[in-house]
């Protein structure tokens, strides 16, 4: 898909991701690290050094609000800590106009003294947060006893907790399968039962190489290259089946119903997880996608064309389901909408480093431009179903119909560190066509249906919704012209929920299928599509917004160093 977009062409990452639970997938981007050296004290391994560097590094160019290094590093100290009550890291004092001393002690025995560096200094703060590692751990048993991975853990767990939610560190075996599942891997792709210790097939990606062989759910995989499954980890056996795309693996499989195993030689292969499901009721394309991986717009293409097969070529409408869907990769939710929309804005995005404007418009090569298009969204749809969901919506192409969404209106870079782990930051905010930010606000659909049932009388209450909003007995004003105030109140009066009730269907499928209704509910928002006159007083970018000159050479040089 040939999207237009003015200023950076980079994979973003935008996903919902709880206090508790690791994000997953995006940009990536590697900026050279600066070599480090130690300021006094014991010297930290370079490797530990150029690690802290980096992070701190990168977020001092990339991070959405300029934040001092020194409050991150001071952050990523007091994180340790909490670790060893013995340990303290605290102000010594100094000379009048120095930066100041950093006193760092172990019950009633001082450890150290070192001089602080600028605010600034990413450079040195990282060499000398790593020499204040190395010797805290020298001085306190219960750190020492910590492996690296751990202490580099709650050391950035420390830097990130001074920026939002959002900003986070993956240590390398979680950052692993986090590009995985993004990026894809090399495979045979099956699904293996978590829950039993027999390593049978839950599920098997459709023409992948196991599916090709003709493994199937319910199979159990019992030997892998010689080596019996049996009592083994399941991180173990995983390992296994992964390799390099294009290498050999011997499978050794049972079939329900059978005693003796099949042995299967197969080739690895790139393998990513689905995310989409189609499936038709009648003439009506029903696609739920559950997140946005590399491989989500192609695969929405590939189930809206079986769907037409089965139809005989004719749609009557598209569903999608975009409920409890955390979000994913950027670039795929602008392909998504752009399959939709002929022309005009998809998104843009504005951030504080100069590379974070951008400006995402259709490219006029939608293969359903036409279809008649219902989108459900709920609480649990956040950033880039948002950013589909709202596209939609604002240019007239869609009828969004459930509860208010989530409100994560924030873009995430992830970059790769030197340990192979992922530093996730959050570097711009999402600006829908009709001017006003995601953030906060989120989506709050055309036809509201907390209040409504699943019932026959609730879907007639639903319907008569929408013949209300296109009387105008249900007023609208523009998106972007609504202060604090207003927004607040219009999320209230359709508040974000997490369920997914039939009725979210029931009405789409009821609208998509009368030609009326589905004018009739597109023109209840139609004034959500003018562009308010305090979206453009505040800065925000508009349809025909143009980069800085300078980005296209940024442009190029970012794209040479990602992954």
């Amino acid at each position: 898909m040939n999207t237009r977009a003015r200023g950076l062409s980079i994979r973003a990452l935008l996903y919902l991701r709880p206090a508790a639970a690791a994000a997953r997938a995006g940009l990536l981007l590697t900026l050279l690290a600066l070599a480090g050296c130690a300021t006094q004290g014991a010297l930290p391994a370079d490797a530990e050094a150029q690690l802290f560097t980096r992070g701190l590094n990168d977020i001092a160019a990339l991070y959405i609000e300029p934040v001092a290094s020194r409050r991150l590093a001071l952050s990523a100290m007091a994180r340790l800590a909490r670790l060893d009550g013995e340990l303290h890291a605290r102000d010594g004092g100094g000379d009048a106009g120095s930066a100041g001393v950093l006193q760092l002690s172990y019950g009633d025995r001082e450890l150290g003294r070192y001089a602080m560096p600028a605010d600034t200094d990413s450079r040195a703060w990282g060499e000398l947060l790593a020499t204040l590692i190395a010797v805290a751990r020298q001085g306190s048993p219960r750190l020492a006893a910590l492996s690296e991975d751990t202490i580099d853990q709650v050391a950035f767990d420390g830097m990130t907790a001074a920026l939002d939610r959002f900003s986070h560190y993956s240590a390398p075996k979680l950052a692993r399968d986090q590009r995985a599942a993004r990026d894809g891997f090399g495979g045979i792709g099956v699904t293996l039962d978590t829950a039993s210790d027999t390593f049978r097939v839950a599920a098997v990606v459709p023409q992948s190489p196991a599916d090709r062989a003709g493994i199937r759910p319910e199979d159990q995989i019992v030997a892998i290259d010689g080596i019996a499954t049996a009592g083994r980890s399941y991180e173990e056996i995983v390992r296994q089946l992964r390799g390099p795309v294009g290498s050999a693996v011997a499978i050794s499989v049972v079939h329900p119903g059978t005693a003796r195993p099949g042995e299967l030689q197969l080739s690895r292969a790139l393998v990513i997880a689905p995310t989409v499901t189609a499936s038709r009721d009648g003439e009506i394309a029903v696609v739920h996608i559950a997140s946005f991986n590399r491989s989500t717009t192609q695969r929405i293409v590939e189930g809206l064309a079986q769907v037409r097969q089965q139809t005989g070529g004719h749609l009557a409408g598209i569903i999608l389901d975009l409920r409890g869907s955390p979000g994913g990769l950027l670039d795929q939710a602008v392909s998504l909408a752009d399959l939709f929309i002929p022309e005009g804005p998809i998104v843009s995005t504005v951030g504080r480093h100069p590379a974070s404007h951008q400006y995402f418009a259709a490219s006029g090569a939608g293969t359903a431009a036409g279809t008649p298009l219902a989108v459900l969204v709920n609480g649990g749809s956040a950033s880039a179903a948002e950013i589909v969901a709202a596209a939609l919506q604002d240019v007239g192409r869609a009828v969004v119909i459930g509860s208010s969404s989530y409100g994560k209106g924030t873009v995430q870079t992830v970059l790769r560190l030197p340990n192979d782990g992922e530093l996730t930051l959050t570097w711009a905010r999402l600006v829908t066509p009709s001017g006003y930010l995601l953030q906060t606000h989120g989506v709050v659909p055309t036809l509201c249906t907390v209040d409504l049932g699943d019932d026959e009388r609730s879907l007639a209450t639903g319907l008569q919704r929408v013949s209300a909003l296109s009387a105008g007995a249900l007023p609208a004003r523009p998106r972007a012209a609504l202060d604090e105030g207003a927004w607040s109140e219009l999320r209230r009066l359709c508040p974000a929920r997490r369920t997914s009730p039939v009725i979210d269907l029931k009405l789409a499928e009821r609208i998509l299928a009368d030609p009326k209704l589905y004018s009739d509910a597109l023109h209840g928002l139609s004034a959500a599509t003018q562009l308010g006159a305090r979206a453009a007083a505040s800065g925000r970018p508009e349809p025909g917004w143009t980069p800085e000159p300078g980005l296209t050479d940024l442009n190029r040089a970012l794209s040479s160093q990602s992954h």
